[in-house]
């Protein structure tokens, strides 16, 4: 069984089709084994028969922002250095290494240099572990895993590696990823205890420390798509206003017509306190795309919904999402207001030989109290060099009305594998 690091066997990764992009562009996963899977006679040999990866992202970053007198300029290095063994009997393990390193001036504010007269690009310096575990495959549907890993759920809104940042987010956990029960059926289930944030080591917020449970639940309709049931129960050791219970489903697909591919998506949720949160939370989450895709062009509009009823901590949180990846990439709405956010938004996407473009428009609104936060503009485009260098382009223009200030984001990035 093919090893599989950022995304469990059932999880819907966001293709990337003629037209469309996700924000994958800039990360890596760990390549899969090109080796036979037969367990090797010994551990030596196990060992010796492992596989390496080294993994560069060099990412340019501009932020200008209203309140600031100086922008931030971010340049860094992401570099990742992985190894996995061969199989031992019905036994794995893996090692990565991750380093995130400056290159010239530390002109922008990462959360840790101290450089608050600039604004945030949370990319800190250092190295850590990225990934360490040890995986039991029971069969060729069934994994476990013990260790420090990255987990990916659907479309990350929910439990993700915050693949964004130069330093992922991953999780210390055992987990079982299953598929294909009763044919159908694939099923994942998590503890986590502590979550390994962006912020890194250094970082008073780097490490989240909890008891959670995480459980997803999916299966493929033929011709339609991918629906999911899930519970992500947390419950943090020390930050209790974070405790939440969240139930939902989604159902996400597209359906081929006459001169054209429909597109669809449909989730809701419900979240309520857990453990020793001193807030009574009861809020939902909603969200809703219908899209067509023909001639080389995508077009998506869609509408999402955190809702918060004003009073203070009364809202829908996702504190283990790749957030960067929802309502704007300019990052204003990482932290959901109290009064909740709705996000209105329509995109086109489409290709220019091997350039793939992407370009979103949002209007934010409150959920409750009839405020117009405002209105943002992200454009991204990507070209793949070849099958190991990729090069890209991000912007992303936010115009404040009544929540946070105008802000104007610019990257660019080039990522190379070997």
């Amino acid at each position: 069984m093919m090893l599989h690091i950022a995304v469990s066997l059932f999880a819907l990764s966001v293709p990337v089709e003629p037209g469309e992009l996700n924000l994958a562009v800039s990360t890596f996963e760990v390549p899969e084994s090109e080796k036979a899977e037969e367990p090797a006679a010994s551990l030596r040999d196990a060992i010796k028969n492992g596989e390496s990866w080294l993994k560069l992202l060099y990412r340019f970053e501009e932020v200008d922002q209203d309140g600031f007198a100086s922008d931030a300029h971010s340049s860094t290095l992401r570099t990742v250095l992985g190894y996995r063994t061969g199989l031992w009997g019905k036994f794995q393990g893996l090692l990565e290494f991750e380093d995130v390193s400056v290159i010239g001036d530390r002109a922008y504010n990462s959360t840790t240099n101290m450089m608050t007269g600039r604004p945030v690009v949370a990319d800190p310096e250092g190295g850590e572990v990225n990934q360490v575990f040890v995986s039991y495959h029971h069969d060729d549907k069934n994994e476990a895993r013990v260790g420090r890993q990255q987990i990916k759920l659907d479309d990350d809104r929910f439990v993700g590696n915050v693949g964004w940042r130069q330093n992922h987010q991953t999780f210390d956990a055992a987990s079982w990823d299953a598929a294909g029960l009763a044919g159908v059926v694939d099923v994942f289930y998590a503890f986590i205890s502590n979550v390994n944030r962006i912020f890194g080591d250094s970082s008073a917020a780097g490490d989240h420390r909890m008891a959670s449970h995480i459980l997803h639940v999916g299966s493929d309709v033929e011709g339609w798509g991918r629906g999911s049931l899930y519970a992500y129960l947390l419950d943090y050791d020390t930050l209790d206003a974070m405790s939440t219970s969240t139930i939902g489903g989604r159902f996400d697909g597209e359906r081929a017509l006459e001169g054209f591919d429909l597109l669809y998506l449909a989730e809701i949720a419900s979240q309520s306190d857990a453990g020793d949160n001193p807030t009574d939370v009861d809020a939902g989450y909603m969200h809703a795309v219908v899209g067509a895709r023909a001639q080389g062009y995508t077009l998506k509009v869609g509408m999402e919904v955190l809702e918060g009823s004003g009073a203070p901590g009364d809202k829908f949180t996702t504190p283990l999402a790749t957030l960067h990846a929802f309502n704007g990439w300019a990052d204003k709405f990482l932290v959901t207001p109290d009064t909740g956010l709705e996000d209105a938004y329509v995109s086109v996407g489409t290709s220019i030989g091997d350039v793939k473009l992407l370009g979103t428009y949002h209007e934010f609104s409150a959920d409750s109290g009839g405020m117009d936060y405002g209105s943002e503009f992200d454009l991204i485009a990507s070209y793949p060099v070849d099958d190991d260098i990729t090069v890209g382009v991000k912007f992303a223009d936010y115009d404040a009305d009544t929540f946070a200030t105008d802000t104007t984001k610019a990257w660019l990035w080039i990522a190379l594998s070997f």
